[in-house]
């Protein structure tokens, strides 16, 4: 349990391009892993393949484990909002509620 009272899962499950550090290193992870994933889908929707499609997966999983930063090549037409996605550090992910409220959800970027 984190300190907001969120239970925190350590196993890995997921398929790698779209799995957040926090999953990948197993050191806990609740919802806000599952708005990396959305942001993934985002990017693939925008791009028609997922981030780091170029690599294979163990080698996605090893680049997005090493927490190092935003994912790469986030095309043009992305806003930094939509960046907040995924983020790195899970702390700096809006939740699911603030995505109600989020520029990039909401279409005002």
């Amino acid at each position: 349990m984190n300190g907001g009272g969120e239970i925190l899962n350590s196993s890995v499950h997921g398929t790698p391009y779209w799995m957040a550090p926090e999953v990948i290193n197993e050191s806990g992870y609740g919802r806000k892993s599952d708005i990396w994933s959305v942001g993934c889908t985002v990017f693939e929707m925008a791009t028609g393949k997922p981030p780091l499609a170029s690599m294979s997966r163990i080698a996605a999983m090893f680049y997005i484990g090493a927490h190092r930063g935003l994912m790469p090549s986030l095309p043009d037409q992305f806003s930094g909002t939509a960046a907040d996605f995924v983020h790195a550090d899970q702390h700096e992910r809006p939740s699911a509620l603030q995505l109600l409220d989020h520029p990039f959800v909401k279409g005002r970027q």
